[in-house]
């Protein structure tokens, strides 16, 4: 397969250039910015902290003891804090404390 040459002009790296510095901006500021290339939505720019958060949470999600501790608490649940209580809990009662 061969590659085909492309050509970019300074103008169009600088608006890319400028798009990005806007993706960030937006992302330091909460915000979660789509990266479209080629008419399809291919990434995110996310703010710092967040894929960090999702991991957290899928780990909770994936351990059945936490699923369990959720499920009979759930009408004290609320939000990523309490899922750490219930860990944090859970380690202790695990740990003998």
């Amino acid at each position: 397969m061969s590659e085909q040459p492309v050509s970019v002009s300074a103008d169009a790296v600088g608006e890319a250039l400028a798009s990005w510095n806007d993706a960030v901006k937006r992302a330091e500021h909460g915000e979660t910015v789509p990266v479209i290339a080629h008419g399809e939505h291919v990434a995110d720019v996310v703010p710092s902290g967040e894929l960090d958060r999702l991991r957290e949470t899928i780990e909770a999600l994936s351990d059945p003891d936490t699923m369990r501790d959720l499920l009979d608490d759930e009408s004290v649940v609320s939000g990523r804090d309490a899922i750490r209580e219930l860990m944090a809990e859970r380690a202790a009662r695990e740990s003998g404390q």
